[in-house]
């Protein structure tokens, strides 16, 4: 590596090279890093040392200021910046959403986006990506996650963790390890095989561990047989560290620590957030009492100060201004939308629409007129802009195609929170949102610390620079039509929205529901009779509570929608275009679904609707699958996911031909929740049983021999796409690599990409019960009308292998293997056959990505 000097003491120039850069990761480089920590870690005291294991904040390491180490801003972001001050910023799609790409380098360019954007916004580390797997159909945040394959999942987060770092962010691969479900997810235990845990769930953080390098590492909430994580020597020391290589930090989930000398001896380096529980004075303690010795502590010191050193953080060091909320960055979130969308059915090729020939259309659905983004919880980003479905195809359409709109149907469970486009802080309705003011009391005192206009009334973590707070909002609403309205509350202190001077919902004011709102705060709602086009004078306040964690929702649910009145837009238009699927409510952190059903009458709509116009084309918004009763009688059916910002744009140009989708779906859809794998295992009890074993997702389809709704991998194109010319080794022998190729052409008349899937069969007599077949490659190829290329697939006999529990070692069988390539998991277009010769059995190193 070409050095930028040669001078030991110009170590800060060293750091601000970029020929001395280390390229996988833009951290500075090692020998550079480990001098500076080196040196800090000798001068720090006793007490100094296990200052820098916990939190100083909510969102902050701890700060040394007499050897001006700094502390560093850490904020969840696996789509986007979700800042805790209330700053906007770009919303990309959500994690399955950029799964269904399959492009590693579409994902390295949405992190190296979000990297810009923490930058501008003064954070070090961003938390994500979150590479569980998407076991059970019901988990909260399967949206967050990118699949339920390991392959696909650790490809996909080694780009985005490749694209942030190379930003000077640090990332924090998430949750490690077997966090696959919402519920009881703080105390139960996932109960899972050695063998099971190896070939699924620890894989996606193997391939990014040893590929893209990631500086921090988050420790799950769950304990695995038995133990917690934050406490699992094991798999931290052990497997995470000494086995894969890992020299970065383990940070523990919030709040996910439950003891002091077993968690520092497990390999925990630092407890969040701040101030601490069981590190800070009582670490201080284990380390006297010799439950800790001096090296762990150490040790665990240098991990934090290498990553602070990584952030350029030690040295004081400048880095570049960041960039936010940009034209570029815009372009990124749409190019992000359009390669997700997922065509899962086209009878007829209904779609594209001809617009040329189009003029009349039906928007229909609870989601065709609401910015749907993302899902609920902590990865819930600010946005600075509002967009709908029929809003972008409005604006495409023009005057020249008449719009029929009709919601016909709620999904809301309970009043999703309040529509900005509803609101102003003047009477000139110059932009949408309320005023609002934050004071660092509990009591409105003194100058606001911060104000401005805000969007956003799900708001998770207020502020988090000031334990003791007030913030009040204040302009007017604008109901867009007459009606009873339900309007809702909840706060993790306490909250009141007044109306034209009057409080009408409260601490004492309005009916509790049943159901806990995000992370266990009750809900409140009431009910109101608005005219709409009228001007009411608004102004919410709150107070914060005992903990120095702030959220409020505020929601406003419209009056019922007309199911008539859909059915007639839809029977009096050349096309009826039907967005049903997750509301702002149903897919979040802290809770699962409780069954994969369309919420309300949504079902219903879409029938209704068919039965009006055959025409119909239905356009999915979910992170995860739902059961579709009547998805072999819909023409058209599109999976538009939860799509960023970018989602409504690029859902109209698809719809209209201007995009050729071609994402496909990173899990298989299900005809029913009955159908899937941990059905029999996903309970109400406290643990999680993964009794299922391997067998997740298609390898248990496969093996049921059940057919799925959509296979894993499916997805249409606007264009055909022929594979031909397979060409592998006959015989492999030992621990060998080997090419396996082939040539995919686009026989169609439009441009387009093909994800091209290579999986792995295996024939030979395996000790053990092995997947029908597996994904081991994948390629995007982008293909214009007559194009043609040679597609290549690195294989080696790691790929052949599965994890034998009694060897604690990867294996390899000899005997018979098939090749298969296809456009999906049940759609496969060529097959052949090589000879495997294991002489040594066990294979090296686990399987590559």
């Amino acid at each position: 590596m070409t050095r930028c000097a040669r001078i030991a003491p110009l170590l800060a120039a060293l750091l601000l090279c970029p020929a001395y850069a280390d390229q996988a990761s833009g951290a500075a480089p090692a020998d550079a890093v480990e001098a500076r920590v080196a040196q800090l870690l000798a001068r720090l005291t006793p007490a100094e040392k296990v200052t820098l294991l916990a939190g100083g904040g909510g969102f902050t390491t701890a700060a040394i200021p007499r050897l001006s180490i700094p502390a560093i801003r850490l904020s969840d972001g696996p789509n986007g910046v979700r800042s805790n001050e209330g700053e906007t910023a770009t919303v990309f799609p959500t994690g399955s959403a950029l799964a269904a790409s399959w492009d590693p380098e579409l994902l390295q360019a949405v992190g190296a986006a979000i990297g810009r954007e923490a930058r501008a916004l003064g954070v070090q580390v961003m938390l994500g990506p979150d590479v569980n797997i998407q076991r059970v159909p019901l988990a909260g945040r399967n949206f967050e996650d990118y699949s339920e394959d390991p392959l696909l999942a650790g490809v996909i987060g080694a780009g985005f963790v490749r694209g942030v770092q190379m930003e000077g962010v640090g990332t924090s691969v998430k949750h490690f390890v077997a966090n696959e479900q919402e519920l009881e997810r703080q105390r139960s235990s996932s109960d899972i095989d050695e063998r099971t845990l190896r070939e699924i769930y620890l894989r996606p953080f193997e391939i990014i561990v040893r590929e893209a390098r990631p500086w921090t590492v988050m420790v799950s909430y769950n304990r695995v047989n038995g133990t917690y994580m934050s406490e699992n020597g094991p798999l931290i020391r052990g497997t995470l560290d000494r086995e894969w290589g890992f020299d970065g930090l383990v940070v523990s989930d919030w709040g996910a620590v439950h003891s002091t000398a077993p968690a520092a001896l497990a390999g925990l380096d630092l407890e969040m957030p701040g101030p601490p529980r069981y590190f800070g004075r009582l670490l201080e303690d284990a380390v006297r009492n010799w439950q800790v010795d001096e090296a762990t502590i150490d040790e665990a010191v240098r991990r934090v100060l290498r990553t602070l050193a990584r952030t350029g953080a030690l040295e004081g060091r400048r880095s570049a201004p960041g960039e936010l909320l940009s034209e570029r960055h815009r372009q990124i979130a749409l190019r992000a939308a359009g390669e997700a969308i997922t065509l899962l059915r086209n009878s007829h090729g209904l779609l594209p629409l001809d617009a040329p020939e189009l003029h009349s259309i039906a928007v229909i659905g609870p989601n065709a007129d609401v910015p749907l983004y993302g899902g609920g919880g902590s990865s819930r980003v600010n946005p600075s802009r509002i967009d709908t479905p029929l809003a972008s195809l409005r604006r495409r359409l023009g005057d020249r195609v008449q719009v029929r709109y009709a919601r016909g149907a709620d999904n809301d469970s309970v009043p999703p929170p309040i529509d900005a486009r509803w609101l102003s802080a003047t009477e000139a309705r110059s932009a949408p949102g309320l005023a609002f003011h934050y004071y660092d009391n509990a009591h409105f005192a003194g100058e606001p610390v911060r104000s401005g206009v805000a969007m956003d009334f799900d708001t998770l973590f207020l502020s988090v620079r000031y334990p003791q707070m007030s913030a009040r909002w204040e302009g007017l609403l604008w109901p867009p039509q007459d009606g009873q309205y339900e309007l809702s509350l909840a706060s993790g202190g306490r909250a009141s929205v007044y109306l034209d001077g009057e409080r009408v919902l409260g601490d004492a004011l309005g009916a509790g529901v049943p159901a806990q709102f995000d992370f266990g705060t009750p809900l409140r709602v009431t009910r109101l009779a608005l005219k709409g086009g009228k001007a009411y004078r608004v102004r919410i306040e709150y107070v914060s509570g005992p903990i120095p964690f702030h959220t409020l929702h505020v929601g406003l649910r419209l009056p019922p929608p007309s199911l008539e009145e859909a059915v007639q837009a839809a029977r009096d238009s050349q096309v009826a275009v039907v967005f049903v699927g997750s509301s702002r409510s149903s897919e979040t952190e802290g809770r699962d679904r409780t069954d994969m059903q369309l919420e309300g009458r949504q079902n219903e709509l879409v029938r209704a609707v068919l039965a009006a116009n055959p025409h119909t084309v239905v356009v999915l918004n979910s992170g995860a699958a739902l059961e579709l009763p009547w998805a072999d009688s819909v023409p058209a059916i599109v999976q538009g996911w939860l799509d960023g910002e970018g989602g409504p744009e690029a859902i109209a140009r698809t719809l209209l031909g201007e995009l050729n989708p071609a994402g496909k779906l990173p899990f298989s859809m299900p005809r029913r929740l009955e159908d899937t794998p941990a059905y029999l295992y996903y309970g109400p009890g406290r643990n999680a049983f993964y009794g299922e074993g391997v067998f997740v997702g298609y390898r248990y389809y496969d093996k049921r021999k059940i057919e799925p709704l959509f296979a894993f991998g499916h997805g249409l194109s606007y264009t055909t796409f022929q594979y031909s010319g397979l060409q592998l080794p006959q015989t492999v022998r030992g621990n060998a690599s080997f090419t396996v190729s082939l040539e995919v052409a686009n026989t169609g008349r439009r441009a387009g990409a093909e994800v091209v899937q290579l999986y792995v069969a295996d024939e030979a007599t395996s000790a053990v019960v092995r997947p029908v077949k597996e994904l081991k490659g994948f390629r995007r190829v982008q293909l214009a009308p007559g194009e043609h290329r040679r597609v290549e697939f690195p294989v080696s006999s790691a790929d052949l292998a599965y994890f034998d529990v009694q060897r604690h070692a990867w294996n390899a069988s000899s005997g018979n293997y098939r090749i298969l390539i296809g456009s999906s998991s049940r759609d496969i277009r060529l097959e052949g056959a090589l000879h495997f010769d294991a002489q040594a059995a066990v294979a090296p190193a686990a399987p590559g990505p």
